[in-house]
C-alpha cells in the first residue's frame, strides 16, 4: 500500500492533492504531538477488547498488541508524524505496519472509524490537562490565603473604579483573588468528572455488529461511565465549550488580578512589588523593572476568550460533521496546556510577591475611605436618614478637598455646617464618635456580616478555605492514582495478551 494511499480507502484513486496537504492535513497531523499519550492509549484498549471479545486471536492478535506497545514507548514530540498521511491516526497506522506488517496492523480499525480513535485520546487528554489545571488554580488560592493570615489585620484600602473606596484589610483585599480562583478549580474538578464518560466503542453512528463491551473499554481507559448514544458519543462537543469556558474564566480571574497587581506595584501606588524572578528588564531604560509577568497572564486571557469564540462559531454546521472537530482536536490540547502553563505562572508570581502593609495603611489613612462609615453613625444616630447623612458628608468631604484639607480634619462643627447647608439644620455629632467613625482600622474592624473585613469574618473565610483546599488536594491525590492505576493495568493487559 503506498503511504499517500492510507486513509483513502479503495474508493479513491491516487493521492491527496498536494494542497490538501499543505491546507488541511498538516494541520491534522500537527496536532499528533499533543494527543499522541491519548491515541495509544484508546488504541490499545481498543485492541484489548477486539481480543477479549472473541473477535481477534492468533498471532495477528499478538503481533498487534506488541507494535502497539511498541508505539506507546515512543515520545509524542519524537513520532514520526507525516503530514502526507492525513492525520496522526493514519501515521500511526502506517508506522505500525512498517513494524507488524499489515496482516496485523490492519485490525487496529475494526469496529471504529478513526474519529472515535480521536475522540478517546482528545478526552484522555484534556481529562489529564484538566487534573493539571486544577492544581495550579487550588495552589493560587493556597498561595493567597498564606498571604492573607499574615496580613489579615494590616490596615488597606479597598478600591473600585481604581478609587480608595472603603477601609478593609490586606488580607481581605486579597482573599477577594483566593476565591474566585478556588471556583475556578471547582469547574476543573466537575469537568474531570464529565470527561470521564467513556465515548470509546460506539462504532459509527449506530453502533458495531463487533464483540466490543463498552463498558469494560471505560474500565481499560479509567473512564466511570459511558456516554450512551452511539451517535452523540461519536460528536457530542458540549463538554469541550464547557472546558474551553471555564478555562477562559479562570483566564479572566487572573487577567484581572495580573491587571490589578501592575497597577499596585507602580511607582504611584507603590502596594506590592514583583520578585526579580518574575519581571524583565528594558532593554532602553536601566531603570525600569518591568512586571513582564503579569503581562503574559494578561494575554492569555484574551487568547482563551477567542478559543471560546472559535470553537462556538465552528459549532455552527449540522449534526455529523467534523468541522467543529478539526478545531477542537488541535484547539483544546493546546489551550489547555497554555491555561496549564500561565495558572502555574500565576501562583509562582503570588509566592513571591512582596506586599508593602505600611503603604497599604498609608493610603487608607490619607484617603477619605471612612466617609460611608461616618455618614452610617449619622444615620444610626437617628438625626437623619441614610440618603441625606450620605449628603451631608458628601458636601462635607467636598468642602474638606477644597480646602486641601486631609480626613482627620473633619470635626462636629464642620458636619454641623454641611448638615445645615444640605438640610436646613444643624446635626450634633459627639466628637469621640467621629473620630472613632474617621478611624480607618476601627471600621475596618467594626463590620459584622459573614465576609467582611472583621477578625472573626476573616478566620472563619480562611478556615473555610483550609478545609475546601484540604478536600481539593485529597480529591486530585485520589484522581491521580486512579488514572496511574488504570494506565498501568491497561499495559499489564496488553502485554499478557502480546
Amino acid at each position: 500500500m503506498e503511504s499517500e494511499e492510507l486513509g483513502r480507502g479503495g474508493r479513491l484513486r491516487g493521492g491527496a492533492a498536494g494542497e490538501l496537504v499543505a491546507a488541511a492535513y498538516a494541520a491534522e497531523s500537527a496536532h499528533g504531538p499533543r494527543l499522541a499519550h491519548g491515541l495509544s492509549l484508546a488504541d490499545l484498549a481498543h485492541a484489548v477488547a477486539l481480543v477479549e471479545g472473541g473477535d481477534l486471536a492468533g498471532e495477528d492478535a499478538r503481533s498487534l498488541l506488541r507494535g502497539l506497545l511498541e508505539l506507546h514507548a515512543i515520545r509524542g514530540d519524537e513520532f514520526p508524524w507525516d503530514p502526507a498521511l492525513g492525520d496522526a491516526f493514519n501515521a500511526r497506522e502506517a508506522e505500525l505496519e512498517r513494524r507488524v506488517g499489515r496482516s496485523a496492523a490492519g485490525w487496529l480499525s475494526a469496529g471504529r472509524p478513526r474519529r472515535e480513535a480521536f475522540r478517546v485520546g482528545l478526552r484522555l487528554t484534556a481529562r489529564a490537562g484538566v487534573l493539571d489545571l486544577h492544581d495550579a488554580l487550588a495552589a493560587q488560592a493556597e498561595t493567597l490565603a498564606a498571604h492573607a493570615r499574615e496580613t489579615k489585620t494590616a490596615l488597606a484600602t479597598d478600591y473600585t473604579y481604581l478609587q480608595p473606596a472603603q477601609p478593609t484589610t490586606v488580607g481581605h483585599l486579597l482573599l477577594a483573588y483566593a476565591f474566585p480562583a478556588l471556583r475556578d478549580a471547582g469547574r476543573a474538578r466537575g469537568l474531570h468528572g464529565s470527561l470521564g464518560a467513556s465515548v470509546a466503542g460506539a462504532g459509527g453512528s449506530a453502533g458495531s455488529r463487533w464483540r466490543l463491551d463498552r463498558l469494560r473499554l471505560a474500565e481499560l481507559l479509567g473512564s466511570e461511565s459511558v456516554v450512551e448514544h452511539a451517535k452523540d458519543a461519536a460528536w457530542q462537543a458540549d463538554v469541550y465549550l464547557e472546558l474551553l469556558a471555564a478555562l477562559a474564566i479562570a483566564a479572566t480571574h487572573q487577567g484581572q488580578l495580573g491587571q490589578d497587581f501592575e497597577i499596585y506595584a507602580s511607582q504611584e501606588f507603590g502596594l506590592l512589588e514583583l520578585s526579580d524572578a518574575h519581571s524583565r528588564a528594558s532593554a532602553l531604560m536601566p531603570q525600569k523593572k518591568n512586571p513582564y509577568a503579569l503581562a503574559a497572564i494578561r494575554t492569555q486571557a484574551g487568547q482563551a476568550a477567542g478559543d471560546l469564540a472559535a470553537a462556538l462559531a465552528a459549532l455552527h454546521t449540522g449534526s455529523a460533521r467534523t468541522d467543529h472537530f478539526h478545531l477542537l482536536n488541535g484547539t483544546v490540547p493546546r489551550a489547555l496546556d497554555e491555561a496549564v502553563a500561565i495558572a502555574r505562572l500565576t501562583a509562582s508570581v503570588l509566592e513571591g510577591i512582596e506586599l508593602r502593609p505600611e503603604r497599604f495603611a498609608e493610603i487608607a489613612r490619607e484617603s477619605f475611605v471612612t466617609a460611608a462609615d461616618v455618614a452610617d453613625v449619622l444615620a444610626l444616630s437617628g438625626e437623619l436618614d441614610y440618603r441625606s447623612a450620605h449628603k451631608v458628608v458628601g458636601r462635607a468631604v467636598r468642602e474638606l478637598v477644597d480646602a486641601g484639607d486631609p480626613p482627620s480634619a473633619l470635626t462636629p462643627e464642620r458636619l454641623a455646617a454641611a448638615a445645615e447647608a444640605v438640610t436646613g439644620r444643624p446635626v450634633t455629632i459627639d466628637d469621640a464618635a467621629l473620630r472613632d467613625a474617621l478611624d480607618p482600622a476601627a471600621c475596618a474592624a467594626a463590620r459584622h456580616q459573614i465576609g467582611s473585613s472583621s477578625a472573626s469574618a476573616m478566620d472563619a473565610m480562611l478556615a473555610d478555605l483550609d478545609e475546601a483546599l484540604a478536600a481539593h488536594t485529597g480529591w486530585s491525590d485520589g484522581a491521580r492514582r486512579r488514572a496511574a492505576a488504570a494506565e498501568a493495568a491497561l499495559l499489564d493487559r496488553a502485554r499478557a495478551l502480546a
